[in-house]
C-alpha cells in the first residue's frame, strides 16, 4: 500500500472524492426528468443506491464472504416486488460451500456473475445458473460454487460454476404468496481462503469500496436510464431488450421478460392481456421512470400467477388506471402519469406475447 493511499485515506481525501462524486450523480436526475415526483424519487433513488454499494464495505473480502439482503428499498432495474434479493461478493479463484435450508418459497435460483453496472466496469456476464422448483418438506440447499468442476459431488449436492472473473453469486426467491412461504435460509463458506481470521479495516479497503460504491451509483443510474430511453420510443408496449444487453439487471435465464414503457392521460386504462400460459411463475409490476418498482407495501401495483383472477378462457386481462374501476387485476398508477413495466415468463414452455391497449376508462366493460 502506498503512502499516497493511506495519507488520503486517513486525512479525509477519499472521503471528500466520494461525497463529490455523489453531489455530481445529481445530474443525472436534472438532465432526465421533468415533474417534481420524478426528480424527488430520482434524489431518493440515488440515496437508496449509495445505501447499497456502502454495504459492500461491511464485507472482509471474497475469502471471508457473506450472504446478505439487499438493504430495504434498494431497488435497481425492475426489482421483483415477489422477491427476497440477495448478494454474495465472491472471487473465481476461491471455491464455496453454500448450503442451507431451502424455504418453502415458491422459486429460488443462484446465479453466478462478472462485472457490473459501475462506470468503467465490464457490462455483466452470467457464468452458472442453478433453479429449485417446488420446494420439498425439510429440503436442504447443498451446492459446490467453483471455477473449476468438482471431481466429485456428494449426494444431493449440486455445482454452480464460476469463472475466473466471477465476482457475485445472486440469489433470488420468488414467491407466490409472501404470507405463507418461508425463504431459503442459505450460508456461504470458502472452502480454500486463509485459516486466519480478517484483517482489521485498511485504508486499501476503504478507499477502494468508496471508490467503487460511487462508481456503481453513476453506473446504475446511468444504465436504467439509458434503459428508460429506449422504451420510451415504444410507449404502452411490452417488449424485451436487445440481445447486446446481455442479461440485463443480472437477470436469470430461466425468465423471459418483457420492458416497457407507460403513459396515460386522466380518465385512460392501459389494459394488458396475459394469455393463458403454461408457466411456473410470472407476474407484472409497474415502476417509476427510474425502474424502482412502485410501493408495494401500501399500494396496488403488481399481480402474478398467484394472486391473478382470470378470465374463462384463462386470460388475465390487468387494467392499468389511476382509480379502481371495479374489475379485478387492478394496477394502481400511484400518482403519476407516466413511469415503465414490466412482465416476467418464469420457466414458461411457450412464449405467448401479451396484448396492450389504451382505452378510456369510461369505455371498460366486464
Amino acid at each position: 500500500m502506498s503512502d499516497e493511499i493511506r495519507d488520503n485515506a486517513v486525512s479525509g481525501k477519499a472521503w471528500a472524492g466520494f461525497c463529490d462524486s455523489l453531489k455530481d450523480a445529481g445530474q443525472i436526475i436534472l438532465d432526465n426528468s421533468t415533474d417534481d415526483l420524478d426528480r424527488l424519487e430520482g434524489f431518493r433513488y440515488l440515496t437508496r443506491l449509495t445505501r447499497g454499494e456502502l454495504g459492500r464495505l461491511e464485507n472482509h473480502g471474497p475469502a471471508y464472504t457473506q450472504i446478505l439482503p439487499i438493504p430495504h428499498n434498494v431497488k435497481i432495474g425492475c426489482d421483483n416486488p415477489d422477491a427476497l434479493y440477495q448478494g454474495v461478493p465472491i472471487s473465481g479463484s476461491y471455491d464455496y460451500r453454500i448450503r442451507g435450508p431451502r424455504g418453502t418459497v415458491n422459486y429460488l435460483s443462484l446465479n453466478a456473475f462478472s462485472g457490473g453496472f459501475g462506470m468503467g466496469s465490464a457490462p455483466p456476464d452470467r457464468q452458472g445458473a442453478l433453479a429449485f422448483n417446488d420446494p420439498q418438506p425439510g429440503e436442504q440447499v447443498d451446492v459446490i460454487a467453483s471455477a473449476s468442476e468438482p471431481e466429485q459431488l456428494e449426494p444431493g449436492q449440486r455445482w454452480l460454476r464460476l469463472a475466473p472473473d466471477s465476482n457475485q453469486i445472486a440469489i433470488r426467491n420468488f414467491y407466490l404468496d409472501r404470507t405463507a412461504e418461508r425463504p431459503s435460509e442459505l450460508h456461504i463458506e470458502c472452502l480454500n481462503g486463509p485459516d486466519e481470521l480478517p484483517p482489521p479495516l485498511s485504508a486499501q479497503r476503504l478507499t477502494n469500496g468508496l471508490a467503487r460504491a460511487a462508481l456503481g451509483v453513476h453506473g446504475i443510474a446511468r444504465r436504467f436510464v439509458d434503459w428508460l430511453d429506449m422504451f420510451q420510443e415504444r410507449p404502452n408496449t411490452l417488449e424485451f431488450l436487445p440481445k447486446r444487453d446481455g442479461p440485463g439487471g443480472w437477470g436469470d435465464p430461466t425468465q423471459l421478460f418483457r420492458h416497457g414503457y407507460w403513459t396515460l392521460q386522466p380518465g385512460q386504462a392501459l389494459v394488458i392481456d396475459v394469455p393463458p400460459i403454461d408457466a411456473y411463475y410470472w407476474n407484472f409490476q409497474l415502476n417509476n421512470i427510474w425502474e424502482e418498482s412502485l410501493d408495494y407495501d401500501w399500494l396496488q401495483v403488481t399481480v402474478n400467477k398467484h394472486t391473478a383472477v382470470y378470465e374463462p378462457d384463462g386470460t388475465a386481462r390487468i387494467i392499468v388506471a389511476d382509480d379502481d374501476p371495479g374489475f379485478a387485476n387492478w394496477i394502481d398508477t400511484a400518482y403519476r402519469r407516466h413511469g415503465t413495466m414490466g412482465l416476467r415468463y418464469n420457466q414458461v414452455v411457450e412464449d405467448i406475447p401479451p396484448s396492450l391497449r389504451v382505452m378510456d376508462v369510461a369505455e371498460l366493460t366486464s
